[in-house]
């Protein structure tokens, strides 16, 4: 596995589409790993999941962890800085860090994810359609009712800043961004179609109770429109007090 590290551009006009729109910036990403083996028949291809931080509105971060080294020369030529003297993307091993797991350990986290639930079912032939969670309360409910499967927890508040569920004791957790974007895909005829995506990004910390199942979650993702740009979470060392 690889975590690999790049930078946009936002004044390029190749930027600003990808930007602007989560199924370009898939299909660009999915067209730079050169060494990605084909999957076998009947086999899905192996999961490639990917953040865009917009954190810095001059310099927009792209976090890929993927099963091979992908090549991001096309990206930067695009949509980055060609011409920097300082390398504009970085690919690194990912499985030392997924090895040094254990329990007991905490991290910082950040997760962008698309809260969804399904609405109850017509008919006992159907199922109910999936709608996306829009309030604070649910999205924040959704991470913390899925915390233990996936092999963590999230640690009680410190700080005035953190939240949790109404009625429930406040986390280490925090509701970075939340947002609701629409961009074009083409349907089974090839006419365009509009796709709304929800999104929130979680920032926080959390304990490791897992490390495998935690090691699953860090390299499948999580929740749904993992195609565009939802499902990965990163760690990082805790910020010294």
């Amino acid at each position: 596995m690889h975590l690999t590290r790049a930078y946009l551009n936002p004044r390029r006009k190749g930027a600003i589409k990808l930007i602007a729109n989560p199924r370009a910036l898939h299909a660009l990403i999915s067209g730079c790993f050169p060494d990605q083996p084909a999957p076998a028949p009947g086999d899905a291809p192996s999961r490639v999941l990917w953040r865009l931080d917009t954190d810095d509105p001059r310099r927009p971060t792209l976090w890929i962890v993927s099963p091979t080294r992908p090549d991001l020369t096309q990206l930067v030529e695009d949509a980055g800085w060609p011409a920097a003297e300082t390398p504009q993307w970085q690919s690194k091993p990912y499985t030392p860090l997924l090895n040094r797991l254990t329990a007991g350990q905490r991290y910082a986290f950040r997760l962008t994810a698309s809260p969804t639930y399904r609405l109850p079912p017509a008919s006992h032939k159907e199922r109910g359609r999936r709608v996306p969670h829009t309030t604070a309360h649910h999205q924040l409910a959704w991470l913390t009712e899925r915390t233990h499967q996936h092999g963590f927890t999230i640690p009680p508040a410190r700080h005035s800043g953190d939240i949790g569920p109404a009625g429930e004791t406040p986390l280490q957790l925090q509701l970075h961004t939340r947002a609701k974007g629409t961009f074009h895909k083409p349907d089974h005829n090839g006419k365009p179609t509009h796709v709304t995506l929800t999104t929130v990004t979680y920032e926080g910390a959390l304990d490791v109770t897992n490390p495998e199942a935690l090691r699953t979650l860090l390299t499948t993702g999580l929740g749904q429109g993992r195609a565009y740009g939802c499902g990965l979470l990163t760690l990082a060392p805790m910020p010294t007090p």
